[in-house]
């Protein structure tokens, strides 16, 4: 199943930058004599096209309304696997406001009486405004190979970058799914991605809309960060099929965490903004790369896997997803307990958010690549895979919390036999994957623990529906209504075409989408 990757915004471009270049850098693994229907040699299909030039290209738009990110994007790609024609950039930018970039009103345009784009019908001519140059709203919105006039309205950028998804997902030979990636603390990412994400669902009905959606620090990335969360969060629930929310603290508390520092893509001790960005895009990587090539050819994608596992109920589709790699000098029998106790150190137990409750899990997918055989659970069903699934579950609880919840957690897992490509971490000496040597002088792994097909490592990724889901959402709503109540920032939201009821509302609503974890994960109301 083609799968057509939306980036808006600074974090969404970043992120997909990081994660493209892992999926090109798997896709070189694919040894070229697997050429049987089935086998990987069909699975980079999925996620990448073949160009006019006859090279891999990225299924992939690419937007923001200021230039500097993309740019930077374009000039690291040597490889010249995202295409300039999808690069959609604007000079301006949208001053970290939802409201401005949903809506696309210049300020200066609005007090004097401006439409929004979002209602030009009654500005346009018969024949609607013509694809190239000015029209009375402003100067029309264009590719990466010129920019608009930054002392005019930028009203044109929506028809361009609608153009511009339907021409990727023309370029596709099924109905694609999609996968935005994007941050919910600034302009672009959350308000211009939210207009895309509601224009995909009425000209894609027929497709699974997934978003990766990076959420800002407890501590705070921007001032109205809360109330652009709001609405981009109520925009996410109402027309993405699944949302992948990645807390910047939690990433954050990850990169500096010692004990999994050897299985992360990065250094530990960092935290960074690279290494959160890369560290996004491994965790991606382990869920939206094929199994096999039998899933690019058969349409079963990773995407639509789980929004028919883990996100089958409408109301509790805000999961979590998490990657990671087995130490090199694992043995067999060992691997799948290795693997769980690594994904038990590295998701967070506690939700800070919820004076530190325990969090529990609800339903999961496994996605195990590279094992071998011996070392994954039967998919029969049996006793075996039951007990061993059983163990994940508390594996990933606080004591006396997930061995109540494992009877009822509805888990699935997938199995396939190419590992994912481990990443060299920064310093690394060569020869060394993942920067890590064994126990006994710089020897090589056991054969036992490098998977075939590709070189790389075994690796387990997760899509858990848990209920750090619940502090997310109220606090970001707590801190967005006592915004709105105060009058703070408010009226830069009334000046872009955004009144405090739309935010009021937004918040209710998704303080309804809380009470269904809560009621998901019986969570008693007064536990904040």
């Amino acid at each position: 199943m083609p799968t057509i990757t939306i980036q808006v915004g600074q974090c969404g471009n970043q992120v997909g930058q990081a994660l493209f270049e892992r999926l090109a850098a798997q896709a070189a693994t694919v040894p070229a004599n697997w050429a049987l229907a089935g086998d990987l040699a069909f699975a980079d299909t999925e996620l990448f096209r073949v160009g006019p030039d006859g090279r891999r290209r990225a299924r992939a738009v690419l937007v923001d309304t200021e230039p500097k990110v993309v740019n930077g994007v374009l000039s690291a790609d040597r490889d010249g696997i995202f295409s300039r024609q999808q690069c959609y950039l604007g000079q301006s930018g949208r001053g970290n406001n939802w409201a401005f970039g949903y809506n696309q009103i210049n300020a200066s345009a609005a007090g004097a009486g401006a439409t929004p784009y979002s209602k030009p019908a009654a500005q346009q001519p018969a024949g609607g405004w013509p694809r190239s140059g000015g029209s009375a709203l402003g100067p029309a919105w264009v590719s990466s190979t010129a920019t608009e006039d930054p002392s005019l309205a930028e009203f044109r950028i929506l028809e361009h970058i609608y153009d511009g998804i339907r021409k990727e997902a023309e370029e596709a030979d099924a109905c694609p799914d999609f996968l935005l990636i994007h941050s919910l603390a600034g302009g672009s990412g959350s308000g211009l991605g939210s207009r895309l994400l509601e224009h995909l669902r009425q000209e894609f009905p027929l497709a699974h809309l997934a978003a990766a959606s990076v959420a800002p620090r407890l501590a705070g990335d921007t001032p109205m960060q809360s109330l652009n969360a709001v609405m981009a969060l109520s925009f996410l629930q109402a027309y993405a099929d699944v949302v992948l929310l990645f807390s910047n603290q939690d990433l954050m508390d990850a990169c500096q965490r010692a004990s999994v520092a050897p299985l992360l893509p990065v250094a530990g001790g960092g935290g960074g903004m690279s290494d959160i960005n890369r560290l996004v895009a491994h965790n991606l990587t382990g869920l939206v790369w094929p199994l096999d090539g039998a899933d690019a050819l058969r349409g079963v994608g990773r995407i639509r896997d789980v929004v028919t596992t883990v996100a089958a109920d409408p109301c509790t589709k805000m999961l979590e997803t998490w990657t990671v790699h087995c130490h090199p000098n694992t043995a067999v029998n060992g691997l799948w307990a290795d693997s769980l106790r690594s994904l038990s150190s590295l998701l967070p137990r506690a939700d800070a958010l919820r004076g530190n409750a325990p969090i529990s899990t609800a339903g999961a997918l496994l996605v195990a690549r590279g094992y071998p055989a011996a070392a994954v659970p039967p998919g029969d069903g049996g006793a075996t895979q039951a007990a061993l699934l059983s163990a994940y579950v508390k594996s990933l609880g606080p004591a006396g919390a997930a061995p109540t919840l494992a009877p009822e957690a509805s888990l699935w897992l997938r199995a396939g036999p190419a590992a994912l490509l481990r990443e060299t971490r920064r310093g690394a000496p060569m020869g060394a994957p993942g920067g890590t040597s064994g126990a006994g002088g710089g020897k090589p792994p056991p054969a036992a623990a490098t998977a075939p097909g590709g070189g790389g490592s075994p690796s387990l990724t997760t899509v858990a529906n848990r209920s750090g889901v619940v502090g997310l959402l109220e606090n970001t709503v707590r801190r967005a209504r006592a915004l709105v109540d105060a009058g703070a920032y408010v009226h830069w939201y009334e000046r872009h075409g955004c009144s405090a009821a739309a935010v009021r509302e937004a918040a209710s609503g998704l303080l309804d989408v809380a009470d269904c974890y809560r009621q998901l994960h019986r969570l008693p109301h007064d536990q904040d």
